[in-house]
């Protein structure tokens, strides 16, 4: 059906590389960054085939297709792009018009309905070519109030969805800090994404509207552009390219609007990417004074090995010799006798050498815990973040 009606109308062959953004499964919108517009004009000379006056047809006749974006609001707080395909074709001599719109949610329709009611005679919209010129471009100035009208609150949301998954970025606590979760940054990545979408959207509406400003100027001043109608027609593309260029200056305005935005977006994720990065030294710092005391404790503790170990090397081979062989606590050469004056002779020399030992064991340990004491407290001043109060190194009193 489709091949049937773009012959029948002679329809530019370009109309259908536009169609194939709507060629997805289950109503997925395809190339929504795809932008184009295409023209064919013939205002003299005609082909042969397509002069038919039975149907309305003077080969005179321009031809327009163009695609333009717009946002609409999905839900309650999710926003869409969305694109529409238009055709347009102009009989410069008959004065009629064919208009071909590519748009699933049916929403143009609805707009040109608005505009001309179904069953309704418009006398003095069709009746003569410059009254159907100047109706064509009353719908291409509605087509473009639809493409530019709802950008506005759809940069708002942007600005406010942006704002509270970016305030995190302006914190500067360190208690808030390591409070940061890493899919915060998807979440500022991820509107960065939506922002440069709808800037890509909007700027292939300023570049499409604007060309068609040029194709009407320049169509107008054509020397081949019927005189009978050149005056009026030029007349009415002066009205419609005033108020074109209003829309135009609006989305450009915009587009300034988004761009501010996607630079304060990209600064915020930029600090908040530095915050990570902090969060990391942080942990790290805790890590490494943890290790740090444990380390130490294990070289305290190898330190009190190490004299327990050297002074029982020193006393042993003398209290194993004194024991076994210089002592009379119990003889067995004329009997089995016991002395106590032996054992009282043997306990006053071992104990208060056994005093000597652990005292002189207990001020070599405190010796080397306050030098590493002071070692620590030297330490932790020169880096006073790295080391949590609850690991600060109590020295012996």
């Amino acid at each position: 059906m489709l091949l049937r009606l773009i012959a029948f109308y002679q329809i530019m062959p370009q109309f259908s590389d536009f169609l194939h953004v709507y060629a997805a499964h289950h109503g997925k919108d395809r190339e929504l960054r795809f932008s184009g517009f295409r023209t064919d004009k013939v205002l003299a000379n005609p082909v042969n085939g397509t002069v038919i006056p039975e149907l309305g047809r003077s080969g005179r006749r321009y031809q327009l297709c163009f695609n333009l974006k717009t946002v609409a609001l999905k839900g309650h707080r999710d926003w869409k792009i969305r694109q529409a395909v238009l055709h347009h074709q102009f009989d410069l001599g008959q004065g009629t018009q064919l208009w071909i719109i590519g748009d699933p949610h049916a929403t143009l329709k609805s707009r040109i309905a608005g505009l001309f009611r179904e069953g309704n005679t418009y006398p003095h919209s069709f009746s003569t070519v410059q009254e159907g010129f100047r109706s064509s471009l009353e719908v291409h100035l509605d087509f473009a109030q639809w493409a530019t009208s709802e950008w506005r609150w759809h940069i708002l949301y942007l600005e406010e969805r942006a704002e509270k998954f970016t305030k995190q970025a302006r914190i500067r606590e360190k208690v808030h800090i390591e409070k940061l979760e890493p899919e915060s940054l998807s979440d500022v990545q991820n509107w960065e994404e939506k922002t440069n979408d709808a800037i890509m959207a909007m700027e292939s509406n300023v570049n499409i509207l604007k060309l068609q400003q040029k194709f009407y100027r320049d169509l107008v001043k054509d020397d081949d552009f019927p005189r009978q109608e050149k005056q009026a027609c030029t007349r009415a593309v002066a009205g419609y390219d005033s108020q074109l260029e209003e829309l135009i200056c609006e989305t450009q305005m915009q587009i300034v609007r988004a761009k501010l935005l996607v630079k304060m977006v990209s600064d915020r994720k930029t600090i908040l990417i530095q915050h990570f990065q902090t969060q990391n030294a942080i942990v790290s710092s805790k890590l490494t004074a943890t290790m740090y005391e444990q380390a130490d404790r294990s070289a305290v503790e190898a330190i009190a090995v190490r004299i327990v170990t050297i002074v029982t090397l020193i006393y042993l081979p003398a209290t194993f010799s004194s024991t076994f062989f210089s002592t009379d606590i119990i003889k067995y050469q004329e009997g089995e006798t016991f002395s106590m004056i032996a054992l009282e002779r043997f306990l006053q020399v071992t104990l208060p050498l056994m005093f000597l030992t652990f005292a002189s064991a207990g001020l070599w340990f405190w010796i080397e815990w306050r030098r590493r004491a002071q070692n620590f407290v030297k330490i932790r001043k020169r880096l006073p973040d790295v080391f949590e109060p609850e690991l600060e190194f109590k020295s012996a009193s």
